[in-house]
């Protein structure tokens, strides 16, 4: 039942995403489309086994969108990935890939008889849900971190030198082991323990609290003023270098994701005592 109740339609999807181009305040877009696909591209332009393929363009841009992003019809890992995107005011292409239960023997999903050719055709042997397409380059990026990555770069998120980039990747990979979490929850065999999952999830949040509080440390340095003090008064909202960054979307996708699991169960405000991870999240 919990499976079912995680699972969001296409349409959905794409109401959250105009949801967070528009309103979010980790967003600004100020102009955004979302339109059947009508620019052929080259290179995965299209494929039959996509339940829903949406164009995703910006200011009323006319181009074939340089990547392709492909996901479930649900929420998950695609939403950072395309806020991202959005954020940026990247074009993109989104296959969203229906999945059904086949009563008690599993799941059904046109992916999985077209990942067979995927793979063949795109010389691609890892391929994987969530998949990147990079039609430039002709390239297909799989795994999740690795797409973060590289639509991190082209984005311009993924740190500006050596220092910053290798935080990108840390936190990424940080962040993930707190998706594990709600993963394990939503689609775990045994009873629930609300608490006990907010009680796994706090390990990550408080180190994530951390990593924020040192931001709003280098953030306040100055010599005319108690360190402390200035601290107190600056808000980090953002994980690298004070803009944008790869892992700002998936942390904010999981804080959001994690409010809405606390207040299903009717638990305590988990933020309490989490002030930069509230300062982040609003």
């Amino acid at each position: 039942m919990r499976k079912q109740n995680l699972r969001f339609t296409s349409s959905l999807l794409f109401a959250f995403i105009v949801l967070t181009t528009s309103t979010s305040p980790l967003l600004h877009v100020t102009s955004y489309s979302l339109s059947p696909p009508t620019m052929s591209a080259t290179y995965f332009g299209e494929t039959k086994a996509a339940g829903t393929t949406v164009q995703v363009t910006f200011d009323g841009g006319n181009v074939s969108p340089k990547y392709a992003l492909g996901y479930w019809s649900i929420r998950g890992l695609g939403a950072p990935l395309t806020m991202m995107l959005c954020a940026a005011k990247v074009p993109f292409t989104l296959f969203l890939y229906d999945i059904v239960e086949n009563d008690e023997n599993g799941w059904n999903s046109d992916y999985f008889a077209a990942k067979k050719d995927y793979i063949k055709d795109y010389d691609s042997p890892l391929w994987n849900l969530p998949f990147c397409v990079d039609r430039e380059n002709k390239n297909v990026v799989c795994q999740t971190n690795a797409v973060f990555s590289h639509l991190g770069r082209a984005c311009g998120m993924l740190g500006d030198d050596a220092k910053t980039t290798s935080q990108c990747e840390q936190l990424l990979c940080e962040i993930y082991d707190l998706r594990n979490i709600m993963v394990q929850y939503a689609y775990g065999s045994s009873e629930v323990d609300p608490k006990g999952v907010l009680q796994n999830a706090m390990k990550h949040l408080q180190k994530l609290e951390s990593w924020l509080e040192l931001q709003a440390k280098s953030m306040s340095k100055t010599n005319d003023e108690d360190e402390s003090a200035k601290r107190a008064k600056v808000n980090a909202v953002h994980l690298v270098g004070g803009k944008f960054s790869a892992p700002d979307f998936h942390l904010y996708e999981m804080l959001d994701q994690f409010n809405a699991f606390a207040k299903f169960y009717e638990l305590d405000d988990f933020m309490t005592d989490l002030m930069r991870l509230r300062e982040f999240y609003e």
